[in-house]
């Protein structure tokens, strides 16, 4: 009777174990199946919010702004830590010179993440707008950790250092940023400022010469490539780049002024004072311009031409 009662008792444990094992499978089931449930609730939260982000970029690239900000605050209400989306809503803000708006929401988007590196450009640009440069540099160098290989971040950095006159590191910046894109001339004529301003001359002049061939229409470059060879002891190769200059905008003055002192370090003397015959006085921009160019090739502190003789056409040519 025992052995019965033992065996019938052992049966029980074993129906309540079968139970128990089928229970703890349907509870997995169904636990499962939720996640099924929330993961695609998610995904269509999601779908829709970059659907309303689409949509915005849309209104943004027609130009409609407010509309654009409608739609991605939308989508920020269904993702609040989407930080590209926050991204996207600072932006429409600063396009409507929202500046407060813009600058609270680039910094909701680096709190929902620390790499996005977009907000953190676009924080940095308005710091150095409001001459917070501190704050500036701190989320540049950010930027350039999260993306060691985009050129525009290195050349951001780079550039607010060589404004806030740091230009050693500047210089480590601009020359990675030109490694990084070697075919762009802005990088290449930044990097050329920043040469220019440590005395490295013939650094200087090659930046400056590569920055004009790779843009041959940008009239500046092709100056500041000139000053450089004036720099280097190079008249006639200055004069050649001026001329070309002069070509692109023939109206411009201060190029002329320029030209006049390329000829006399060349010794050609007669053309130098046929052409201060023809400019007669500067106006105050083409002073300040002539100035600048002249300290940048050592021949500052010396006053602008001011002739005003008769001259005439043919003369011009005899400058030539």
């Amino acid at each position: 009777m025992e052995e019965e009662n033992r065996q019938a008792e052992d049966g029980d444990l074993q129906d309540g174990l079968v139970d128990e094992e089928e229970s703890l499978r349907l509870a997995e089931k169904m636990l499962a199946e939720d996640e099924n449930l929330r993961q695609q609730d998610e995904d269509i939260v999601h779908t829709t919010a970059t659907l309303r982000v689409k949509l915005g970029d849309s209104y943004m690239r027609r130009g409609n702004a407010s509309r654009a900000i409608g739609e991605y605050k939308r989508a920020v209400k269904m993702e609040g830590n989407n930080a590209t989306f926050l991204t996207r809503l600072a932006d429409a803000y600063l396009y409507l010179d929202k500046v407060s708006e813009a600058i609270t929401h680039y910094r909701r988007a680096i709190n929902a993440d620390a790499n996005c590196s977009e907000a953190r450009i676009s924080l940095g640009d308005l710091y150095q707008n409001f001459s917070m440069f501190r704050e500036a540099l701190a989320q540049y160098r950010a930027a350039v950790e999260i993306h060691p290989t985009r050129a525009y971040y290195h050349f951001k950095l780079g550039n607010l250092l060589l404004m806030m006159n740091k230009t050693h590191e500047a210089l480590g910046e601009m020359r990675i940023t030109v490694s990084l894109a070697p075919a762009d001339a802005y990088y290449r004529f930044r990097l050329g400022v920043a040469l220019s301003r440590m005395d490295l001359k013939e650094d200087a002049l090659r930046e400056f010469y590569q920055a004009s061939t790779l843009a041959p229409y940008d009239d500046y470059y092709l100056i500041r490539a000139a000053t450089a060879q004036l720099a280097c002891g190079q008249p006639l190769e200055a004069i050649a780049l001026i001329r070309k200059a002069i070509e692109i905008v023939p109206e411009n003055r201060a190029y002329l002024a320029l030209l006049a002192d390329a000829l006399t370090v060349a010794g050609m003397k007669p053309q130098a004072a046929t052409l201060l015959r023809y400019l007669g006085q500067l106006d105050g921009y083409d002073h300040e311009f002539l100035l600048r160019r002249r300290a940048e090739w050592g021949r500052e502190g010396e006053p602008a031409p001011s002739l005003s003789l008769p001259f005439s056409g043919e003369d011009l040519q005899n400058t030539n």
